[in-house]
């Protein structure tokens, strides 16, 4: 009975994809409708992210990844079939080597970059393949900052968004982010903000070696508060208080000027004020003068 299943399951799958065109290169094979995506260019854009981590391709199979464009949002919800927000525009299945993306147009209106959703989602996969005995144990919010560490994506959005939630006090523990994000689509930005900056901040702190060995540590098998306490001696509870801690000492009021919209709005409300003080004292200055003029000279008086 469930060799039937699933035979009818892929008669009803099979016709859909049949329609797509495809092509490949070493590594990648994108699948899109035609004249909806210029394959050659998400290819070698795979290719060059892909020659990026010898560290992690040496040490996976060389199974090729598999890239879907949509064309619709319709279609990117469908052949993702698993819980995904409207405003996503990409999905990576690691374990089985599988992407899925919003046509060029949608990101484009997402105000992001092609290449950048690409190298992300990549990055999911090669990471994903090469610890892939620790996988499902891993945080989210350490998965979702390797990703974008790995692919140097920078939103310049989060930034403001990091800003304004340490300003405010509300910022997510770590270990809230481990099994799923927000719902709500500013939830979800700060938490990939967080995942964002709690990666970055590591970097900083301890370097990329520290981090590669704890990476080679979750490719052996290890969980990743282990892998904590063997590179740092310090557990993932005390990694979450201390990244915490240095959020109000790396996002003060100088970083905030730093932010040039900011910064150019607060000259702008600068000048307005210095205008506006400075014709204020002209008004006071010209009324003086006309009260002296009002005022009668003894002289005069006789």
């Amino acid at each position: 009975m469930k060799s039937l299943i699933y035979i009818f399951l892929f008669l009803q799958v099979y016709p859909v994809f049949a329609t797509w065109e495809s092509s490949e290169s070493t590594h990648f094979r994108v699948y899109y409708k035609e004249n909806t995506v210029d394959p050659e260019s998400i290819l070698r854009i795979a290719e060059e992210f892909y020659e990026e981590f010898p560290r992690i391709t040496d040490n996976i199979p060389t199974e090729t990844i598999k890239i879907w464009v949509c064309d619709t949002q319709e279609a990117f919800q469908t052949y993702v079939h698993a819980p995904i927000q409207d405003w996503a525009v990409g999905c990576a299945f690691p374990l089985s080597r599988r992407i899925i993306i919003q046509n060029p147009s949608q990101i484009a209106t997402a105000k992001l970059q092609l290449a950048q959703v690409l190298r992300h989602e990549i990055a999911h996969v090669l990471f994903g393949q090469y610890t892939r005995k620790a996988v499902k144990g891993i945080p989210l919010w350490f998965v979702e900052g390797i990703a974008i560490h790995f692919s140097k994506e920078w939103v310049p959005g989060r930034h403001k968004t990091l800003l304004k939630n340490v300003f405010t006090k509300s910022i997510y523990p770590l270990y809230k982010l481990s099994d799923k994000f927000p719902v709500p689509q500013l939830g979800a930005d700060l938490a990939y903000a967080q995942s964002q900056d709690a990666l970055r901040w590591f970097v900083e702190v301890n370097g990329d070696e520290a981090l590669w060995a704890i990476i080679d540590r979750l490719h052996t098998g290890a969980n990743l508060n282990t892998a904590f306490e063997a590179v740092l001696g310090y557990d993932l509870t005390i990694f979450d208080r201390l990244w915490q801690e240095s959020l109000p000492e790396r996002y003060h009021w100088a970083t905030f000027l730093s932010n040039s919209y900011v910064f150019w709005g607060s000259i702008s409300g600068l000048l307005l004020l210095c205008y506006i003080i400075t014709r204020s004292r002209r008004r006071r200055h010209l009324n003086r003068l006309r009260q002296q003029e009002e005022v009668v000279d003894a002289f005069f008086r006789e």
